[in-house]
């Protein structure tokens, strides 16, 4: 009989290791802000961006978050609802927008109001 040539070209020995094979990266969880068409959904950072200068302005961007309209500087769009059936809005200052999704986004910023209101020092707020 013949011998038959090598399959390799070196033979493999019991105590080699295998070449580990490169990974592909794992893939990136999208963001919050991603599911959303890249607007931002991040009300401090809206509010840092678009602070009323005035007593006057607070009372629009409260009045606007309170009826759902736009009132002065402060444009409200309805963007439809969420998932669980609360409404989404849109709210778009001097500056940005940002996306609010539910109504404890909303009620927080509203709150955040009220203490940038205490911490200016503006006269109480009167209906």
């Amino acid at each position: 009989m013949t011998e038959a040539p090598p399959l390799w070209d070196s033979e493999p020995t019991l105590n080699s290791s295998p070449q580990p094979s490169p990974e592909p990266p794992p893939k990136r969880r999208p963001r919050y802000r991603d599911r959303y068409h890249s607007v931002s959904t991040d009300v401090l950072e809206w509010l840092e961006q678009n602070e009323p200068a005035n007593f006057a302005e607070l009372m629009d961007l409260r009045k606007s978050l309170y009826a759902r309209r736009t009132k002065g500087k402060y444009r409200i769009r309805l963007a439809g609802l969420t998932s669980v059936g609360e409404q989404k809005m849109l709210l778009t200052g001097p500056a940005s927008e940002v996306l609010i999704l539910s109504d404890k986004a909303r009620h927080f910023l509203l709150r955040t109001l009220c203490r940038l209101r205490r911490a200016r020092r503006w006269r109480p707020i009167r209906y």
